[in-house]
């Protein structure tokens, strides 16, 4: 009976999510009505709760001071808390630095900026009688554009503001509110001030510090959750949550890319640039942020402003614009904008507690839908479900969860996160076929991880939940609904799309060089795009030092030309007028493929800094220039190039058939022989899911693996040595392995590996670096014992065991293999994918060996584990997993961590471990904490 119910509970956990909540309903019949009453109510009363307590926090964060926080819901312009409403609504202050993402946006509008666009800060600027200095850190690394929006860079923004003219300023400005009453329900509300179309337009009025534009606190948040929630500019409410009523005044188009760039740069202001002291990051949320400080109208004293939101997920990336959950604004008199970020953070806090709370009760209540549903996985079909409908599994990684949906849902999602901004009916439909038909060819995906995609641009990117265009997306899909592509044998097609193809669409087979790809799929052999080469991406220049454009390409051996760059040529260019190949002449000569080249610049200067390859190069000096066009790898639908198709009046099916020719639209059988090939990796999958229900069904220790997935989370036991046997193991799997290099950071990795999925570890492991550096020298430590570091990759969960003695439920263990010598084995990373534990992993990791460096191996266990899960951000996941909720002395808890009896056990001991650092770190601070260790 035991092994039916788990075998049960493990596809239950695959089908999950959204056909777990329509099953609900379902079955509810007629007391529908009542229960959604009943949870709308409970709902309202959750969140009056909370704002009462956000309140609070506010009242006692402000104390004394003069000045006004508003706490807001981006999504619907709900006012949650508010301190000190009439300065909030009825004064207006000039917004200092606050206003500089607004000015940047209006750059990039206008072709005069991109997120690459690099700049030496003087640290003073001075011109035309106006002189302003910038107060952060000196640098002879030029800023790009999210470095000098994280600093607050006054000397960026102001040689950029001298080539911007005042209406592409001004006009953006007024677009998002700025001079224009928001018509809050509130008396006398000001409008602030937007001077337009003046002639002593002059660069102090871009940074924020002209009398030209004045701002209130109400006006500035209002234009910030329109930057950030997608475009949509709402009118705030003073109501609670049962009354509250959306009401949009406007909506603005946010290129994607833009709203990354601006959201990045926000994103370091919290991680190591203006707001850094605050210490928001310790708080388990994702916050982003802007401060700023003005000059006052009597140019004596300063006022600082801070904007801050609170998001799902843990990453830029993923921070889509329906993931926003809460807007913090603080604004005070006489002080600076750091000081702002610092009152801001007990409202955070208090926000994530309650956060914390509700995330605990959702997963225990899907637990027990889970449960419910496995009894009944088994049961036979009925009418309510059609027999011959597709079903997906898709992998949430913002969520770290997997939900299971129809094929139409899956591809509804999709069209909200790849066409967020399309406007055009034609070019969406269009869309709809093209993923519709990636989708059936490509399930199946990640089946050794238990489901078909990720919500990635790995697969398809794929947003869940309804946005303020769902409707329009579902229409798409239903005027498409069952369409695919075909090629002239009868297959599905290749269905691969990108952003702009820049006047002609790739080759696959010289982009990436598949000769036998490219001899079975004519249809992505390129063809001419005039419509895209009218669209913003037809240009673009990048300009690169070669010092730095040198140390990119020295972290790969393919491009590795030693320490000297004296030229870069194009050797080859295909038919689409791509690089094919190029040729890098120094110490030594290398020639690699052109988008080869253009990833690995990618990878250290950033993913985005050569757009496509697409592109000439030539040398000036001490720079490298690179002019060129198109935005992606080029294959199959070039979406500015549909949108502009659809806008003349071209249907999907004749986009379709320019983009993909010698193609047809049809519909999709899956009974078809033809389409036998496209549902086979689906059979693939099923087996090993019968295969590890078996496996779950005769081992205890499956079933505790199990119970790790239903909770979607699996804390890592990391020792810190080992006996001699161990490491034999582990000192021979570099024979015959391959191996990448960061600049502090080598990957030995086999062939059964995607080195695709290593390239992406090297940078995120260097992000995690500086984060922990940060942390370590604001402590007054030296940094130290995190250079030439190795992780080694394991292909199979057994190899790890056998390499380390760890049990299969670890995820990584620190060797010491000598003193100097630290390795880090890690399980196969769709192992770690899967249980959605590969990013806090690598920071857990890289905590241990910065613990074990300070205090040269001397840290007691809880100490030790307690604080590298606090620096991973495991905290409230591994508070959720406890189920023991041991009460233990610190020395009891050190021995629990030496001699677990079981998994429960030591993951209570993981969280009681966690509870005392935290403990810790709120009595003494963070740094002092980290002063212990090294002491």
């Amino acid at each position: 009976m035991m092994r039916r119910k788990i075998c049960s509970l493990l596809s239950a956990l695959l089908l999950c999510g959204a056909c777990t909540a329509s099953s609900e309903r379902a079955s509810s019949g007629g007391t529908a009505a009542s229960i959604d009453t009943a949870t709308r109510v409970n709902a309202d009363d959750a969140a009056s709760e909370i704002d009462a307590a956000l309140r609070e926090k506010a009242v006692e964060a402000l104390g004394g001071r003069e000045g006004t926080i508003i706490v807001l819901n981006p999504q619907t312009g709900r006012i949650r808390a508010i301190v000190n409403p009439r300065l909030a609504f009825e004064q207006a202050f000039p917004p200092g630095s606050s206003i500089k993402p607004f000015t940047a946006l209006a750059a990039l509008r206008a072709g005069i900026l991109d997120r690459e666009t690099r700049q030496t800060c003087q640290q003073r600027y001075t011109r035309d009688g106006f002189t302003i200095a910038c107060s952060h850190p000196k640098s002879k690394a030029p800023f790009d554009l999210t470095k000098a929006l994280a600093y607050s860079c006054n000397y960026y923004f102001a040689t950029l503001s001298e080539r911007l003219s005042e209406n592409a300023w001004s006009s953006t400005l007024a677009a998002f509110g700025f001079g224009a009453r928001t018509g809050v329900n509130a008396p006398s509300e000001a409008s602030g001030t937007l001077q337009r179309g003046t002639s002593e337009w002059s660069v102090r009025d871009a940074l924020g510090e002209g009398d030209k534009l004045l701002t209130t606190p109400i006006q500035l948040l209002m234009a910030y959750a329109a930057l950030i929630n997608g475009g949509h500019l709402y009118k705030p409410q003073q109501t609670s949550a049962g009354n509250s009523i959306t009401q949009e005044r406007s909506r603005i188009r946010i290129d994607e890319a833009h709203r990354d760039a601006l959201l990045e740069g926000m994103r370091g202001a919290i991680e190591y640039g203006t707001a850094a002291r605050a210490g928001l990051m310790q708080i388990p949320l994702f916050i982003f942020g802007k401060t700023g400080t003005s000059t006052a109208s009597n140019n004596f004293r300063t006022q600082g402003w801070f904007v801050a939101f609170a998001a799902e997920g843990d990453d830029v990336r993923r921070a889509s614009p329906e993931m926003i959950k809460l807007a913090v604004l603080v604004f005070l008199k006489r002080a600076h904008g750091a000081e702002g970020a610092e009152i801001a953070r007990p409202i955070l806090e208090e926000y994530a507690r309650f956060q914390e709370k509700d995330t605990e009760h959702n997963l225990a209540r899907r637990v027990t839908t889970l449960d419910e549903k496995a009894e009944s996985i088994s049961a036979p079909a009925t009418n309510q479900t059609p027999r011959n409908a597709t079903f997906l599994t898709v992998h949430l990684e913002s969520e770290n969860r997997n939900i299971r949906l129809s094929l139409a849902d899956y591809i509804a999602g999709v069209l909200a996160a790849e066409s967020s901004v399309e406007m055009e009916t034609e070019a969406l439909k269009a869309q709809a076929v093209a993923s519709r038909t990636y989708a059936l060819l490509n399930r199946g995906r990640h089946a050794s991880t238990g489901y078909d995609f990720c919500s990635t641009t790995h697969c398809q990117r794929f947003v869940d939940g309804n946005t303020s265009r769902t409707a329009i997306f579902r229409q798409a899909v239903a005027d498409t609904e069952g369409e695919v592509l075909r090629d002239e044998r009868g297959d599905l097609v290749q269905a691969y799309f990108h952003a702009a193809c820049g006047g002609m669409t790739a080759d696959v087979r010289t982009l990436w060089g598949d000769a036998s790809t490219g001899q079975t799929t004519s249809y992505l052999h390129g063809v001419r795009d005039d419509y895209c080469m009218a669209m913003p991406h037809r240009n673009w220049t990048q300009v690169i030092p070669v010092t730095e454009l040198a140390k990119a390409l020295h972290a790969d051996p393919r491009s590795d030309i030693g320490n000297r760059l004296d030229d870069i040529l194009v050797t080859k260019r295909d038919h689409t007028n791509r690089a094919e190949f190029v040729a890098l002449e120094g110490e030594r000569r290398r020639v690699l493929r052109g988008w080869d080249f253009k990833l690995i610049v990618g990878r250290t200067l950033g993913w985005n800094f050569l757009k496509s390859s697409r592109f000439d190069v030539r040398r000036a000096r001490a720079n490298f220039i690179f002019r060129g066009s198109g935005f992606g790898h080029g294959l199959g639908l070039c979406q500015e190039g549909a949108h502009v198709m659809a806008a003349r009046g071209a249907s999907y099916k004749q986009i379709l058939a320019f983009y993909y020719p010698q193609t047809r639209v049809e519909e999709f059988n899956a009974k078809s022989q033809r389409d036998e090939k496209a549902v086979s990796h689906e059979h693939r999958a099923m087996k090993k899911v019968a295969l590890l229900q078996n496996a779950i069904g005769m081992q205890d220790e499956m079933r505790n693996e199990y119970a790790s997935l239903r909770a979607s989370f699996t804390p890592k036991f990391a020792p810190t040595s080992f006996t001699a046997a161990p490491l034999r193991n582990l000192a021979q799997v570099n024979n015959g392995r391959l191996s990448l290099n960061s600049e502090h950071f080598r990957v030995i990795f086999s062939g059964r590996t995607p080195r695709r999925e290593v390239e992406e570890v090297l940078p995120a492991l260097e992000t995690a670096r500086r984060e922990l550096e940060r942390r370590v020298t604001a402590a007054g430590l030296r940094f130290t014992g995190i250079n030439n570091l190795t992780f080694v990759i394991h292909d199979t969960t057994q190899s790890f065991s056998d390499a380390t003695g760890q049990p299969s439920w670890t995820a990584a263990a620190l060797l010491l293999l000598a003193p100097d010598d630290r390795r880090i084995a890690l399980q196969p990373l769709s192992v770690l994918t899967g249980r959605g534990v590969l990013w806090t992993t690598l920071r857990h990791e890289l905590a241990h060996t910065m613990i074990d460096a300070l205090s040269k191996g001397r840290a007691p266990r809880w100490l030790n584990e307690g604080l590298a899960a606090y620096v991973a951000g495991e905290g409230r996941f591994l508070l959720m997993r406890d189920k023991l909720n041991m009460k233990l002395t610190v020395d009891e808890l050190e021995e629990k961590l030496a001699h677990p009896r079981s998994a429960d056990e030591m993951r209570a001991a993981y969280a009681a471990a966690y509870k005392e650092v935290r403990k810790l770190i709120n009595a003494e601070g963070e740094a002092r904490v980290w002063r212990r260790v090294a002491g």
